[in-house]
């Protein structure tokens, strides 16, 4: 998947990190722990995350540019690295 193509949440299972990209060269990138997949009745899938650092949960729509990871890919992020992780895609 590209930086064009749209996200791909009907593939999202609660545990799976919804990944969004900040500006180029920056370090503002967001991981966010899926709790819930809500479908909504016009089609837009709706999906509450944790934000690693927030206490609570919010409920988004994935943005442009956003990314799928797998929870078995991505277990448990931690520590400073948060944001400059290598994209899996272009492995």
């Amino acid at each position: 998947m590209n930086d064009l193509d749209p996200v791909d949440t009907a593939r999202a299972v609660p545990g799976d990190w919804l990944v969004v990209p900040g500006e180029l060269n920056e370090h503002l990138w967001r991981w966010g722990r899926i709790g819930e997949v809500l479908p909504a009745p016009e089609g837009v899938v709706r999906l509450r995350v944790r934000w690693i650092g927030d206490v609570r949960d919010s409920v988004v729509v994935a943005p442009e540019g956003a990314r799928i990871e797998k929870a078995a890919s991505w277990p448990d992020p931690a520590g400073d690295a948060i944001g400059v992780w290598p994209d899996p895609h272009s492995r």
